[in-house]
C-alpha cells in the first residue's frame, strides 16, 4: 500500500502539469505593439492570441486610407458633455493634432492584420500665460470592417491629473469611462453613444471642416485647412515667453486666442499673426 502511494504521486504531478500546460496553450491573451509615437500622439496595434495563434476578428486589414482623408473624417466628429463646456457642442479632437493622428492612423491600418485593432492616444498640452499647465487626453479605437471605418471614442479632451499618465486603463469597445456623446456628421452612422461607423470612401471626406453654432442656435460647418508642418514643440514655444507688464486686457485677449486655437477656430498662421498684434500693441 505504501509503495502504491509512492508511485502514484509523481504520476499525479505529471498529470497536473500537463493539464496546466494545456490550459495555458488554450488561454487568450492580449498582445500589443507600438507603431507610431510623435508629437504627443502614440498609436499601437492590439490583438489577442490563443496559444500562439492570433484570434481573427474579421477586420478588413491591412487597409489603405490616406492620412488626409482620415484627418478629414476625424475633423467631422463632434461631442457633447466634455469638460467645462457642459452640453456645448465641440470637436472631438483638437485641430492641431488632426494631421498627426491621421498620419499615424493611416500607418497603423496599413500594417494591421485581421486580428488587430488600432488604439490611439493623443495628449493636448494646454498653455496659459506662457506656461504649459494642463494635459488633456483623447483616446479611441479604430478598425475597418466590411466597407466601413469604425471609431470608438473612450476619452475626449479629458483632463489628466498629475502623475496619472501611466495609470489610464486601456480603452475597450462598449466601455464608457467618460460621460459624453458623439454627434456624427453626414456619412457616419451612430453605433452607440460614443461610436460611429464611417463610409470613409465618401466624397464628403475630401475636405476637413469644423462645426460652429451660430447665435440663433443653427449648426453650420466651415472648411478648415490642415497644416502638415511639424507641430510646435513645448521647447520652441517656451523660447518666446509673454513679456512682463502686459495689461490685464492683453492677457485676456491672449487667453481667448489660445482657446480659439484649441477649438480649431483659427488657423496656425492666423493665430501667430493675432498673437503678435496683441504683444506689439501699445
Amino acid at each position: 500500500m505504501r509503495l502504491r502511494r509512492f508511485v502514484t504521486r509523481p504520476a499525479t504531478a505529471i498529470s497536473l502539469a500537463l493539464c496546466a500546460t494545456a490550459l495555458a496553450a488554450c488561454a487568450t491573451r492580449t498582445v500589443s505593439e507600438q507603431v507610431f509615437d510623435e508629437d504627443h500622439v502614440t498609436i499601437k496595434l492590439r490583438g489577442e492570441t490563443r496559444g500562439a495563434t492570433p484570434v481573427d476578428r474579421g477586420y478588413a486589414h491591412p487597409a489603405t486610407i490616406s492620412p488626409t482623408r482620415l484627418s478629414n473624417i476625424l475633423s467631422r466628429i463632434d461631442v457633447r458633455g466634455v469638460g467645462d463646456g457642459g452640453d456645448e457642442r465641440q470637436p472631438a479632437i483638437d485641430s492641431h493634432a488632426l494631421y498627426t493622428i491621421g498620419r499615424g492612423l493611416s500607418k497603423a491600418l496599413s500594417e494591421a492584420d485581421p486580428s488587430q485593432e488600432v488604439v490611439v492616444l493623443a495628449i493636448r498640452k494646454h498653455k496659459r500665460f506662457g506656461v504649459f499647465d494642463r494635459d488633456y487626453l483623447t483616446r479611441f479605437i479604430a478598425y475597418v470592417k466590411g466597407e466601413q471605418l469604425y471609431i470608438h471614442m473612450s476619452r475626449a479632451d479629458w483632463e489628466l491629473g498629475r502623475g496619472k499618465h501611466d495609470r489610464i486603463p486601456e480603452p475597450r469597445r462598449g466601455k464608457h469611462p467618460q460621460e459624453f456623446r458623439i454627434i456624427p456628421s453626414r456619412g457616419m452612422a451612430q453605433v452607440d453613444t460614443q461610436s460611429v461607423a464611417v463610409d470613409w470612401r465618401g466624397k464628403l471626406f475630401e475636405t476637413a471642416s469644423r462645426s460652429q453654432v451660430t447665435p440663433d442656435g443653427k449648426v453650420v460647418r466651415r472648411t478648415i485647412l490642415l497644416e502638415s508642418a511639424p507641430a510646435r514643440s513645448p521647447v520652441a514655444e517656451a523660447e518666446e515667453p509673454i513679456p512682463a507688464g502686459l495689461s490685464a486686457t492683453a492677457l485676456r485677449r491672449l487667453a481667448d486666442l489660445e482657446e480659439q486655437r484649441a477649438r480649431g477656430q483659427v488657423s496656425e498662421s492666423e493665430y501667430q499673426l493675432r498673437r503678435r498684434e496683441i504683444l506689439d500693441a501699445p
